[in-house]
């Protein structure tokens, strides 16, 4: 789905996120406690009709330009998705604290056969291949 100001609490929800706004940003703060680590994830709609997203972690910080849509994976993740020609990047954000990136991935990685991948590519070819199979 075409990520939206509208789908912002949805988003808020499935992760079981502190939802905090101002006119641009949107700031969900995740996990945290008994439930993982904690992330803060920034979601900034810019004049530019743009959207950068940010996440914050004990481990880093990644940010994400141009996200154009989101994948919600039942019942506790949200991929954020930027395609570029031949080369997806995403950022997979989980209820529990987990955050990865898998940026400039070939597509022909993610509908490639997994018996026949090298293993540095599977967990991206598993991960970003959720783009293509789940409705959006």
């Amino acid at each position: 789905m075409e990520l939206q100001r509208e789908q912002i609490n949805q988003l808020a929800t499935l992760l079981s996120a502190e939802l905090t706004t101002n006119d641009s940003e949107y700031v969900l703060r995740i996990g945290g406690g008994d439930r993982g680590p904690a992330i803060v994830l920034s979601i900034s709609f810019l004049q530019s009709q743009s959207i950068v997203l940010s996440a914050q972690t004990s481990y880093g910080y990644f940010e994400l330009h141009g996200v154009t849509r989101m994948i919600l994976v039942e019942p506790d993740e949200v991929i954020f998705v930027t395609e570029d020609g031949e080369k997806i990047s995403g950022l997979v954000v989980g209820r529990n604290g987990a955050c990865s990136l898998f940026a400039n991935v070939e597509r022909a990685v993610i509908s490639a056969d997994l018996s026949t991948l090298e293993p540095a590519l599977l967990l991206a070819a598993m991960q970003l291949g959720l783009t293509e199979v789940v409705p959006s």
